[in-house]
């Protein structure tokens, strides 16, 4: 017949932290009294205080490595926009270069379709006026003419 008030009966059961065992402090104060209490006790609150600094440290250390992401982020943000604008000017210049083009080409056709007979054999003996197009003097041939 087990004895009526045994100890085991009044066992914790295991705490929900299963880092936490206090039954090796509840097996001392069972067997040691209070200096084994007292030393256990001790040893129980230095772990506390590591796991309490390790877990200060390993959030010092998220932090650290969370401003160091958005540091990133913010940086890779920047670089996008750059490339985005450096696009944006790239567009622009070939729009230029083609509109440049375009203009060069036009004034070629113009200048193509311009009658050259008159330039070319005659000649203007006085002030040739380019913004009229005319001669202000007389017309005489270049070449002399066969008979």
């Amino acid at each position: 017949m087990p004895d009526p008030f045994d100890p085991a009966e009044f066992d914790a059961p295991p705490p929900s932290d299963p880092h936490t065992d206090y039954r090796g402090l509840l097996d001392a104060m069972r067997k040691a009294g209070a200096e084994g209490v007292a030393q256990q006790v001790a040893a129980l609150s230095r772990q506390i205080e590591q796991d309490a600094r390790q877990r200060a440290e390993a959030g010092q250390q998220t932090e650290k490595a969370l401003n160091d992401l958005l540091r990133a982020a913010a940086q890779l943000q920047r670089v996008s926009e750059a490339i985005g604008w450096e696009r944006l000017k790239g567009w622009l210049y070939a729009a230029m270069i083609g509109l440049g083009l375009i203009f060069a080409a036009a004034l070629a056709y113009r200048w193509a379709q311009e009658p050259k007979i008159e330039r070319q054999l005659y000649g203007c003996t006085a002030k040739w006026d380019a913004k009229a197009q005319t001669c202000k003097g007389k017309w005489v041939p270049l070449y002399e003419q066969q008979p």
